[in-house]
């Protein structure tokens, strides 16, 4: 049964994120990272893609070599940024060659240094104009995602909400959101999407926080434009690096359970290319019985 097969029917997923290195220090962490992979038996793990594809060869070859001698499944992220269709279609062609099944189709942000995305004068503005492509002239499964919390350049939730729509009816199969920590937000977004017609599964995407300074101003999780909730600093509290990261591991653990009772499609681990904490997450979800099957 593949990841897809699982999702359409009801049965959550697992799977994790990671990201092509940049350096041969963070090449060997990543490697010694997806060594545990099959142990945690994920349905996929996804590969980024830099800004401006800046990361584009790396991207094609660490998901050629994961899916090849990992026998995992493997999704790369592709997006609009920098590309014209040509380039894009060159892409997606090397991809099929290397028997990768489903993309991930993004628009991107825009490279470092640029305040705004601009669309390559011969490429795409909207993810669902690359997810049109991918559907009308290659035969992969395509994934798309969202932002629970509503899309920093989107004028108003509902639009966000059209949008993703929109990438449904184009030919998404699945997407996955943004990392976020209050769950009430994601109903309340689910809720909206299915009755604006959204069908498809929703895969939620989770990041265990493990230290007070991820939660910095100028921090990761702050640029993803996730609402840091009182009860998650609370939570983390202060003191020994090690129990504040066991009690953000706990939350994250409370986290998905909850998740995961209220029947979402599956969960998707940011890992920033390390294990531990995701690794910690997961086993304590299969010790109450989840993802057994």
């Amino acid at each position: 049964m593949t990841f897809l097969d699982k999702l359409t029917s009801g049965i959550p997923t697992l799977s994790f994120e990671f990201s092509p290195p940049k350096t041969p220090a963070d090449w060997a962490t990543l490697y010694t990272t997806l060594g545990t992979m099959p142990k945690l038996a994920p349905d996929f793990v996804s590969v980024t893609y830099g800004a401006g594809g800046s990361t584009r060869e790396r991207t094609i070859d660490l998901v050629s070599r994961v899916q090849r001698e990992l026998d995992i499944e493997t999704v790369p992220h592709l997006t609009c940024v920098g590309h014209s269709k040509e380039e894009l279609a060159d892409i997606l062609g090397l991809l099929k060659k290397s028997g990768i099944r489903t993309i991930m189709a993004l628009r991107g942000d825009a490279p470092k240094g640029q305040n705004e995305f601009v669309a390559h004068p011969d490429g795409f503005l909207y993810a669902s104009d690359l997810i049109k492509l991918i559907r009308d002239e290659y035969q992969f499964q395509i994934g798309c995602g969202f932002y629970p919390e509503k899309h920093p350049e989107a004028s108003t939730l509902e639009s966000d909400i059209e949008a993703l729509k929109r990438k449904q009816d184009n030919g998404a199969g699945f997407a996955t959101s943004q990392l976020f920590f209050d769950n009430d937000i994601f109903y309340r977004f689910r809720d909206k999407a299915v009755a604006a017609g959204v069908t498809i599964p929703l895969v939620v995407g989770m990041l265990p926080v493990t230290s007070q300074p991820q939660l910095a101003p100028n921090g990761f999780i702050r640029r993803c434009g996730a609402e840091i909730p009182g009860k998650l600093i609370d939570s983390l509290g202060q003191g020994d690096a090690k129990a504040v990261m066991d009690r953000g591991i706990d939350y994250a653990i409370h986290q998905s359970m909850d998740l995961l009772e209220h029947e979402v499609a599956g969960l998707h681990f940011y890992t920033m290319n390390r294990s531990a904490a995701s690794s910690r997450v997961t086993s304590a979800l299969r010790s109450h019985g989840y993802f057994l099957k």
